[in-house]
Formats: C-alpha cells, sequence, structure tokens
C-alpha cells in the first residue's frame, strides 16, 4: 500500500474500537461482507480530500470499524498490539455471529478479545507485550487469521510470487523477517502493494491507525483491494545497474598515495568509481610540485585504463601552491578536448582558473551523458542475448565471453581516422556500443563493460600503442583481443582466449 506521506497505520484506542455485530460472511458476488451502517459526513476535521488514507477512513467509519477521538481520527498515531488483537477479535466474531463479553472488573479491557482469540485457535501467543506499539510485521501476524480464506480471491497471487522470486519487488522482506508469510499473504490478497516503488514493506516500522483502516476496509471490501501492476525484471535481466555497480570499494584507501603506490592509487581510483564520482582530492604533508603532479597525474591514467569500461581515459591533475592538496580529475580526452576548445573560441579573455572550471563542468556534463548512454545500450545488448536464448544459465563463463566476442565484431567497425586522434568519441565504450565504431580502447571498454555485466572479472593491458582484454574465465586467465578479433569480413578467433604466453608473442611486451 503506497503511503503517499507515511507509513500503513492502525486502529483505534479500546473505546474506539466499536464494532457492529451483526452475522455477516462472504458474498459469492464478490461484494462487501459487511454492511455500511452509516453514513461518513465530514465528522473528521484532520482527514482531507487529498489525503492517500481519506476514501478508506471514511469506509472504515461507515462499516462501524473506527470511531475518531472526539473531533479528529488522529491518522498518524501509532496503535498497540491489543488494540490490533481487539479488532481482530471484533471482526472473527462478527463473522461467526458470536459476541465477546465485556472486560471484568480486574481485568484488563482487553482480556476479553484475547481469550476469544485463544479459544479459536487464532492467537499467537508470541504476541503478548500487549502494550507495545504494534510493528507492520504484527499487523501481518494478527490480521491473517482474522477471516477466513473463503473471504478472499488471492488475486495477485501470480504476480506477488514472481515478484518476489526474482528479488524484483518487496526486497525487505526475508526468510528471517518476522511473520513472512503472513506479510506475503497480504500482498497476495490486495490488502497491500508496499511503501514505495519496489514494493517495500517496512515489516519493523510501527503501523498507525490510518494504515490499519486502509487494510482492515480492503478486508471487508473487495471492491477496495489492490490490483497490482508490478513489472517484473527476469532474474537474468541487468536492469538497474549502473556503472559505479561494477566497482567493488576497497576496504581502505589512502589519501596521499605515492606515485609509485600501484595499490595504494588503485585503490583510491576503485573508491572513486564505486562511489560514482570522477574526482579524488588527496592531500600530502609537502607542496607538491610540477614534475611530481605529473608523475602523479600519469600514475592514475595509467591506473584508470584497466577501468576502460567506465570511459575516463584522461587525468588533469591540479595542486595547490600553499598547501599539499592535490586535485585529479578524470575525464576522458576527447570530451576534454572539445570542451578546452569551445571555451577558449567563446570566451578567449577569461582567467585560467575560471576557465578551467568551466572547462571541467562542460566535461563533466557531456561525459556523464556518454556514461548513462553507454550503460543504457549496454543493458540493452545483454537483456536482449538473454531473452532470445543466446546466453542462458547453462552456459560457462567461457561460452558467454565468447559470444559477447562474436557480438562485438558483428557490430563494431574500426575507426581508422580515429587512431591519431584524441579528439574522438572512438576511444571510449559509448562509440563502440552507441555508434559502432572504436579504435581498441574503445573496442576494449565496451567488452569489458559487456562481461562486467555477467559478473565476469577482468582489466585492460596494454603496450606502447595497443590495449586488450585480460579476463578470468571459469577460474582461468585468458588475453583477449577483440579489435584484433574484428577482421570486417570475418572473426578471427586467435584473439579470443590467448593465454598469457601466446598474448605476449603477438603483441610484444
Amino acid at each position: 500500500m503506497k503511503r503517499l506521506n507515511g507509513r500503513l497505520i492502525a486502529l483505534l484506542l479500546p473505546l474506539a474500537l466499536l464494532l457492529s455485530l451483526n452475522v455477516w460472511a462472504a458474498p459469492e458476488d464478490g461484494s462487501a461482507v459487511l454492511p455500511r451502517s452509516r453514513t461518513y459526513t465530514g465528522q473528521f476535521d484532520d482527514i482531507a480530500l487529498d489525503d492517500w488514507y481519506y476514501p478508506y477512513v471514511c469506509a472504515s467509519y461507515e462499516y462501524g470499524l473506527f470511531e475518531g477521538r472526539g473531533d479528529s481520527f488522529d491518522p498518524r498515531a501509532n496503535i498497540t498490539i491489543a488494540e490490533l488483537l481487539t479488532l481482530s477479535a471484533r471482526l472473527r466474531a462478527a463473522y461467526e455471529g458470536d459476541v465477546i463479553p465485556a472486560a471484568a472488573a480486574d481485568e484488563a479491557w482487553y482480556a476479553p478479545y484475547v481469550a476469544y482469540l485463544d479459544a479459536k485457535g487464532l492467537l499467537n501467543h508470541e504476541l503478548n507485550d500487549f502494550g507495545a506499539s504494534a510493528t507492520r510485521a504484527q499487523l501481518a501476524g494478527i490480521f491473517v487469521l482474522s477471516l477466513p480464506e473463503g473471504c478472499y480471491d488471492a488475486a495477485n497471487a501470480l504476480i506477488v510470487t514472481d515478484a518476489y522470486a526474482t528479488g524484483s519487488y518487496i526486497t525487505d522482506v526475508g526468510p528471517d523477517t518476522p511473520f513472512q508469510p503472513q506479510i506475503l499473504w497480504m500482498y497476495r490478497q490486495g490488502l497491500v502493494d508496499g511503501m514505495d516503488d519496489s514494493g517495500s514493506y517496512w515489516p519493523a516500522e510501527p503501523t498507525t491507525r490510518a494504515e490499519v483502516a486502509a487494510v482492515v476496509t480492503r478486508m471487508v471490501d473487495p471492491t477496495l483491494r489492490l490490483k497490482l501492476s508490478w513489472v517484473i525484471t527476469p532474474a537474468w535481466s541487468a536492469a538497474g545497474r549502473t556503472l559505479a555497480s561494477l566497482v567493488e570499494a576497497p576496504e581502505e584507501v589512502s589519501t596521499s598515495p605515492a606515485f609509485d603506490d600501484t595499490e595504494a592509487i588503485d585503490n583510491a581510483v576503485r573508491q572513486m568509481l564505486a562511489n560514482g564520482e570522477h574526482t579524488l582530492l588527496l592531500q600530502y604533508p609537502y607542496i607538491m610540485d610540477h614534475s611530481g603532479a605529473k608523475a602523479l597525474a600519469n600514475a592514475f591514467a595509467d591506473a584508470i585504463k584497466n577501468y576502460s569500461e567506465q570511459m575516463y581515459n584522461d587525468v588533469i591533475c591540479q595542486r595547490y601552491l600553499n598547501s599539499g592538496r592535490v586535485i585529479l580529475y578524470f575525464c576522458s580526452a576527447d570530451t576534454y578536448l572539445s570542451a578546452s576548445r569551445t571555451i577558449d573560441k567563446q570566451y578567449p579573455s577569461m582567467s585560467d582558473s575560471n576557465k578551467d572550471k568551466l572547462i571541467q563542468d562542460l566535461t563533466s556534463d557531456t561525459l556523464e551523458r556518454y556514461r548513462e548512454e553507454t550503460m543504457a545500450k549496454a543493458i540493452e545488448i545483454h537483456d536482449m542475448l538473454w531473452e532470445t536464448g543466446q546466453l542462458d544459465k547453462s552456459m560457462s563463463q567461457y561460452d558467454v565471453a565468447k559470444i559477447y566476442f562474436q557480438w562485438l565484431c558483428d557490430h563494431c567497425v574500426y575507426d581508422d581516422a580515429a587512431v591519431n586522434d584524441e579528439n574522438s568519441t572512438s576511444h571510449i565504450a559509448y562509440n563502440a556500443l552507441v555508434n559502432g565504431l572504436a579504435v581498441c580502447d574503445g573496442y576494449t571498454g565496451a567488452y569489458n563493460l559487456l562481461l562486467k555485466l555477467e559478473g565476469i572479472d577482468c582489466y585492460t593491458q596494454s603496450n606502447d600503442t595497443h590495449i586488450w582484454t585480460v579476463a578470468t574465465l571459469d577460474g582461468t586467465t585468458y588475453h583477449i583481443d577483440v579489435t584484433w578479433g574484428d577482421q570486417i569480413s570475418f572473426v578471427e578467433w586467435k584473439y579470443f582466449a590467448m593465454d598469457p604466453a601466446l598474448s605476449e608473442r603477438e603483441h610484444g611486451r
């Protein structure tokens, strides 16, 4: 159940739980099983027409399930376990045609209702902290037994089963969640649809009067029940994945890595990528000179090549002249050069500091668009191959990597004009996947992106003029050069899954 402004909510106080005791049963035509005994005419001054719970509060009043608290309904007030048990007992008594006696002078007001449920075998004895605020999980545990199964039609049974099994919805309810079966039952019956777009239930949260009013009126009136229209993502789908999700963040990160400490630099890069960022702020105990800044930028540029699917292939280092602070700005050479030329042409007299900021902003905007479009295209390719059966669960990682090798060779063309043009998008995965045109770093970035969507561990290796993939397939390390594999009229398979020795002979050191 969506909560526009709040969570599912509960019922009344002990004296406000007034319920008609007329005998009633579930009719075959799907109409309400309890007659409306009165009309709501604005009795509650804290209920507005645009409140999500307005129709449920009105219905709960008209069915005789709720009374107000003076002139108010108090929709956001929490409800106790005793109040939920009392309501459950009264619902069942109405259905059975039973009368629950009033509490004796020496017993709690709710004691007769608890005793009634116990006598009917409907009481969970673990719910004995009667004065405690009830959680949403406990709400499900209590109400699942309030009415017999014959009062429901489980209209959402299939979609809930599929959505839950695939992990598409209700992801905050697991095997260890209290009252998990009862919570799922509420979804199947159309009593709730979740608190957000992923159908989350929030089982540990307290429940309130408005939420309970919604659940109870849906229980007694099938016309108020929810019909789920969730779009279930297949288990194999990569929908929702991001470039940041492809990188595992390290446990520790240094804020002042030495330019020759490759592990520390890699950790810093991974932390940045896992956060979806493109800048690193480092702090050294000394003021870095120009040569040091250049060496640092080159070291980070080498490190970012291992993550070519992220489309960063250039690093700009900005150092502070009066402190040890250093900012590394990661970009792609093509977008940075393009932005730089644009700004130089449009603002020739702008100061260098302002110009740098404007260039970085423009570069960031352009590259972020490239990254989003590239990821969307990679997910589209991934899901198409699974949906058409070209990929399936029985395949090894080796076979999966082979399928992607073939696909990229079939759908990308080598861009001879871009070999010496750093201002070309053919150097990043964007052009390979979106426009089907690339050079080696574009091919490799695109291939690594597709492999990582399959959970295949891979990185890049390069020499002075070329770059290719190193992947672990089924526990074995292979070198894969999809650029050289694409021979226009045919696929050269000797460049797929080379052992390191063969790769060294083909590529040189």
